[in-house]
């Protein structure tokens, strides 16, 4: 088997750049979109009207362009398992996890009303790849939860008022979510009602998985994966 270039591209990290440029291009549009003034005088209300259907219009274009790329040159590969503990035993299970993770934090996202921002592939891959694995999977999913909070595996931009999270808690309790279902048995089972449920248990504990991270206590998170796991 012949040797991977030094030079060849890897496939996560250029997911994530042109994730990176749909994400900033669409910010930008809602920045424009808020920035203008509602009630210009004519001509200018029209001129300014007619300069943002373009440049939103240019930015759709964009986007498409974008994603279609995106899923042309990488395809639509989905993760062997949905299974944390069956991560950890693979050989690439690394790569299995940053799959599984941004499938799953998009959906947990959309439950907590974050309507921008930012799942980072890479990020979850290199955080799965500082824990070694030791004793119980919730054990594992605690140090891997506080080293995806390290990593930044998520960034919020703008979150919905009706959301039942502060911003400030997003991100640990999206994470915190994730992992819950990842841990979960999740055989034969509707997947996208799965993650809502732990999303919605989450929720619930948004104080104490403040506290816990804030402590960063690796025994207190792996006690509530391990009592609230089985409840997903």
């Amino acid at each position: 088997m012949g040797m991977r270039p030094q030079f060849a591209p890897d496939a996560t990290q250029l997911k994530d750049v042109l994730r990176g440029m749909r994400h900033a291009l669409r910010c930008g549009r809602d920045v424009l979109q808020k920035t203008v003034p509602a009630n210009l005088p004519q001509p200018a209300s029209r001129i300014a009207r007619s300069a943002l259907l373009e440049l939103d219009e240019f930015g759709r274009n964009v986007d498409q362009v974008v994603s279609k790329a995106a899923h042309t040159v990488f395809g639509d590969p989905k993760p062997r398992s949905y299974s944390l503990q069956a991560m950890i035993a693979y050989s690439a299970g690394a790569e299995e996890f940053s799959l599984a993770f941004y499938e799953t934090m998009k959906a947990s996202l959309t439950g907590l009303h974050a309507s921008r921002a930012l799942v980072s592939q890479n990020a979850a891959r290199k955080a799965f790849t500082q824990i070694t694995p030791h004793g119980e999977a919730e054990r594992f999913a605690a140090a891997l939860l506080l080293q995806l909070l390290e990593e930044e595996s998520v960034r919020i931009d703008c979150l919905d008022a009706s959301s039942p999270v502060p911003r400030n808690s997003v991100a640990k309790v999206a994470n915190f979510a994730v992992l819950l279902y990842l841990l979960a048995d999740n055989h034969d089972r509707i997947r996208q009602d799965m993650i809502l449920s732990a999303t919605d248990l989450a929720i619930t504990l948004q104080d104490e998985i403040a506290k816990v991270c804030l402590s960063k206590d690796r025994t207190a998170l792996s006690l509530l994966f391990a009592r609230y796991s089985a409840h997903v």
